[in-house]
């Protein structure tokens, strides 16, 4: 038991935890009802909030891959801290939040209407 324990911390340390923060920080002020306006008023259609996500994480990878000089090695730390991100974000932040963030009524976007 120890040792899954250990294989586990080691895991964890070895992610990109300022990719991980800084992309649900990004993913969360980039599906605000402001930028959900812009993206139908841009691309013309409405897109997927789990397809948005997927998009902005894979740019701001290649992003992140570019500015820190990462590599060929080095992307699959980067690949395993965006799918710790999808689950982290999904399973524990975004309950956490919805948990302590009263149900307000949002505005429906224009093409909802």
């Amino acid at each position: 038991m120890k040792e899954i324990v250990f294989q586990f911390v080691d895991y964890i340390n070895s992610l990109d935890w300022a990719y991980i923060f800084t992309l649900i920080l990004i993913v969360y002020m980039l599906n605000s009802v402001f930028a959900k306006k812009l993206y139908y008023k841009v691309f013309g259609l409405k897109i997927s909030t789990r397809y948005r996500v997927l998009f902005i994480g894979v740019l701001y990878g290649i992003a992140i891959y570019f500015i820190r000089d990462y590599t060929i090695n080095e992307i699959e730390k980067l690949v395993q801290s965006f799918i710790f991100t999808l689950v982290f974000h999904k399973l524990l932040i975004d309950k956490v939040v919805r948990f302590f963030s009263p149900s307000l009524p949002q505005e429906p976007i224009k093409y909802e209407q």
